[in-house]
């Protein structure tokens, strides 16, 4: 297979998700729960979160208290009863600082770039909020394309964020690879739009999908480099 370019996706494959800094910030309002319940509480309503925005896409329709209504429903999965919770919440995620990149990022970015290929990231998140991620995490040169949840090209599984990002770069869906942490929009959509997908599982949360799946499973980022063509640049083995 000849490889012209790699995106991903930017919250859960290069950044980790918002809600780590979340645990310290509940306990100091007075509700401490552990990190792993907290990342329960939103791996269950994130599901309702795309469900949700789904619909509201298909009827032409914006939520504009979309985010609270999220944090509402995790705050009752923490069994947080106090209705100003949310509301703080909402507050905190706009005003804090970016979660951490992952730590197997930098070191697949490096070898990445030696290549010179063009690299790129379809993410559901908004364009102000993924430019403010790849700022803070010295990212923005690293990457020739961004196609962002708000760009007006759908949101993924659809396939048109995927052609919207390859038509930027004029690479052709069956030379480009997709790496997402998602199977249901991430895997899907890069499936359906030509691409080869590629699953980050650092938890092996989808051990018993992998088998199944169309789609290759990674335990880190930088398990990649055997699945790609060698170069001389870049010494991949």
């Amino acid at each position: 297979m000849t490889i012209d370019a790699i995106l991903f996706d930017l919250d859960g494959t290069l950044v980790q998700h918002g809600h780590v800094l979340l645990p310290d910030q509940l306990a100091a309002w007075g509700y401490p729960r552990p990190a792993p319940v907290v990342d329960k509480a939103f791996a269950i309503q994130i599901q309702w979160f795309y469900t949700y925005t789904a619909t509201l896409m298909a009827a032409g329709r914006e939520d504009p208290h979309l985010f609270r209504r999220l944090y509402e429903r995790v705050a009752l999965q923490l069994e947080i009863d106090d209705p100003g919770v949310p509301l703080r919440m909402v507050a905190f995620f706009a005003a804090n600082p970016v979660p951490p990149l992952f730590d197997d990022v930098w070191p697949l970015l490096l070898h990445l770039q030696q290549a010179k290929l063009p690299l790129g990231i379809i993410t559901q998140r908004d364009r102000q909020g993924a430019m403010r991620f790849l700022a803070e995490h010295s990212l923005t040169r690293s990457f020739a394309v961004l196609v962002a949840g708000d760009d007006g090209h759908g949101r993924k599984p659809t396939p048109d964020p995927f052609h919207a990002a390859l038509g930027k770069i004029s690479v052709a869906p069956d030379r480009a690879i997709f790496i997402g942490d998602r199977i249901d929009d991430d895997c899907a959509g890069a499936a359906a739009a030509g691409l080869t997908p590629f699953l980050i599982d650092r938890s092996n949360q989808h051990a018993d999908e992998t088998a199944a799946g169309d789609f290759v499973s990674l335990h880190r980022l930088t398990d990649l480099l055997v699945h790609l063509p060698r170069r001389k640049a870049v010494g991949y083995v």
